[in-house]
């Protein structure tokens, strides 16, 4: 004998939609699934009659429960969590430090640069020489220095040296132009040599650097002499400082 099967129309109350003739293992599926709620209305095929979900024992029974809180619970709930996070630790005092290191480093830098070009700075102040008017004289390690230089006893003292470097022993104090010109012309020569083992354009400059307090004519007697070298093609071209005329 054929068993006969149970339909069961459904009204879900929220949604106010109505399915009819819903099997009655569906409606249990629907159930368990939570798509019903206790308020949701049902009854079955051909009846007039509806009624609620949650008081029917045939279908509530379907409702799914909330587990019994246990004994345990409450213990399993005060336990440790444990989490992969450690605090950083604060840093020790003598982290704080600054560290000196590079500071002590630039100031050796700053040191050495100042010693290195201190030299240049002390030999193109050796001489009082008049304030320029204009134009910018700049360091050339090749260039070839005159300085003309006024003694307070009266005496004219002349001096040679070549880039930022003072004059040596032999190449000051020199006292008369005569003295001054083959140490000029050995000079000359020495800084042509060198462009020609280099391999470098050989353009020799002279720079003149006179004092303030010269008398009128000192300068233009060792011009003449470099104007002579600069004809012949022994230098490029000489610079220096126009000298003053008496008042």
């Amino acid at each position: 004998m054929a068993v006969k099967k149970r339909f069961v129309d459904v009204w879900i109350v929220e949604s106010n939609s109505v399915y009819r003739e819903v099997p009655f293992e569906v409606v249990v599926d629907w159930i368990q699934q939570g798509r019903l709620i206790e308020d949701d209305q049902l009854r079955w095929a051909g009846t007039a009659e509806w009624f609620r979900l949650g008081s029917t024992p045939a279908f509530s029974a379907y409702m799914p429960r909330a587990d019994p809180i246990r004994t345990d619970d409450k213990a399993e709930a005060l336990e440790p969590v444990e989490v992969d996070f450690v605090w950083k630790k604060a840093p020790d005092d003598e982290e704080d430090d600054v560290d000196m290191i590079p500071l002590i480093d630039v100031s050796l830098v700053l040191l050495i640069f100042f010693m290195m070009t201190a030299s240049g700075v002390v030999a193109s102040t050796l001489i009082h020489t008049p304030p320029a008017d204009w134009g910018v004289l700049r360091s050339n390690a090749n260039m070839i220095w005159i300085g003309i230089e006024r003694h307070p006893d009266g005496k004219t003292l002349y001096s040679i040296g070549r880039g930022d470097n003072q004059a040596s022993d032999d190449d000051k104090g020199l006292p008369s132009l005569d003295k001054l010109l083959p140490r000029l012309d050995l000079k000359l020569a020495e800084a042509r040599a060198e462009a020609e083992g280099k391999g470098a354009p050989i353009g020799l400059e002279v720079n003149v650097k006179a004092d303030a307090a010269l008398p009128a004519g000192m300068v233009r007697q060792v011009t003449v002499e470099l104007e002579k070298r600069k004809r012949a093609g022994v230098l490029k071209k000489y610079t220096g400082v126009s000298e003053k005329e008496p008042s």
